[in-house]
């Protein structure tokens, strides 16, 4: 009888020590912290759901069992199949480790990273996925933000990149500039040098070796002497009428005192005279005095490019404009010369250096203090140099 009663009794002790896979799975869906688990049949139905999993989407179990676990993608990954690529990859390699968007029950989106586990009974038969799901969105706004960082940290490197180069360009330019003004100053001390020779120590040694053979002897003629004089007087004028021009050529008092509408024909009658160039010039009647920087600048463009259309250009004639228009002051010089090739043009432009020392290019750069602007263009019927300034940066203040 306790034979019999114990065979029967066997059946009895499996059945209660028997717990169902569906136990099992809640068991350990539950037993994870801080994730969403839940199970989906072979074609992808929910079949099992935690408590994480409800936090994270706002569904409860009784509304999510059964339906398709696709409706937690987004309509652009559920359009793509990505649903069904992510179980045949699980199928086939045992799990599918994904990050991207998850939608919740309200339509919000989060930002979830998850893994798609196979399972599989003793048999090696699929019986379904497990997939646990964690919210990455904190992680992701981190990323993003480091992400961010970076390129505004890159993008701040680049600048100051930037910055070096162009202090480094600055730099040189500024070295080349002052050894350009350092070799300007040097041409334009020889230039005045050989002008005083030339003229003014030629007028003078003439004049002493004269006042040295006046005889002041007793009985000499008065008209001899007073001949001798009256040349002695003209070679002392002829001096100091070359001093007076070289000294009006580096500033004339002309300028300073009347403006550059007055200065401007004074310089031209002279230059016309030295050169044998017929010009023409063209100016506003009404054309108002400038403040006394804009004026030397101007009066310094134009002495440069006469230079050069004397040097250079091989023209007979130079048209002058002065003009001031849609606010803005304007000085133009145009020559009918030969013209500078194409190919030479840019460097001319930037290694012109005349007479007066600084050359164009340093004039560009005084134009560009002004806030105007240097202009040269050139081809076969000649040159025109083009020098305009703003007219608030230019006209002098009122009396």
């Amino acid at each position: 009888m306790s034979a019999k009663h114990h065979s029967g009794s066997r059946p009895d002790s499996r059945a209660r020590s028997r717990v169902s896979d569906g136990q099992i799975f809640r068991i350990l869906a539950e037993s994870v912290h801080g994730c969403g688990v839940y199970s989906v049949d072979p074609d992808g139905h929910v079949a099992g759901w935690n408590q994480g999993m409800e936090r994270l989407t706002g569904y409860p179990a009784a509304e999510i069992i059964g339906r398709h676990y696709g409706c937690f993608f987004t309509p652009e990954e559920q359009q793509a199949g990505k649903p069904q690529k992510a179980l045949r990859t699980a199928a086939q390699n045992g799990s599918f480790d994904d990050e991207c968007w998850m939608l919740r029950k309200d339509g919000s989106r989060f930002w979830a990273g998850s893994s798609l586990t196979a399972i599989r009974n003793s048999k090696h038969k699929l019986i379904g996925f497990a997939r646990v799901t964690q919210d990455l969105s904190e992680r992701m706004q981190a990323r993003d933000a480091l992400h961010h960082a970076n390129a505004q940290l890159a993008k701040e490197i680049r600048k100051c990149h930037a910055s070096e180069r162009h202090l480094a360009d600055s730099q040189r330019s500024l070295r080349e500039v002052s050894l350009r003004l350092l070799r300007a100053q040097d041409e334009e001390r020889r230039r005045i040098g050989r002008e005083l020779h030339d003229t003014v120590a030629q007028y003078l040694a003439m004049l002493k070796m004269h006042l040295e053979s006046v005889d002041l002897s007793p009985g000499r003629p008065a008209s001899q002497m007073a001949a001798q004089i009256a040349q002695c007087a003209r070679l002392a004028d002829d001096s100091l009428k070359e001093v007076r021009t070289a000294s009006h050529l580096m500033y004339p008092p002309t300028l300073e005192d009347l403006g550059l509408k007055s200065a401007i024909p004074w310089y031209l009658d002279g230059f016309s005279r030295r050169s044998g160039i017929h010009t023409t010039l063209e100016i506003d009647a009404d054309f108002p005095r400038l403040e006394n920087g804009v004026e030397v600048a101007l009066f310094r463009v134009l002495q440069e490019s006469l230079t050069n259309v004397h040097r250079h250009s091989g023209s007979n004639r130079a048209l002058i404009r002065l003009y001031m228009r849609r606010g803005r002051v304007t000085l133009e010089i145009q020559d009918a010369g030969k013209g500078m090739p194409a190919e030479l043009l840019e460097h001319t432009c930037k290694d012109w250096l005349g007479a007066q020392g600084v050359g164009l290019r340093g004039m560009r750069e005084r134009m560009h203090q002004l806030g105007g602007d240097l202009l040269i263009t050139s081809d076969q019927h000649g040159t025109q140099v083009r020098a305009v300034v703003p007219v608030e940066a230019a006209v002098a203040a009122s009396q």
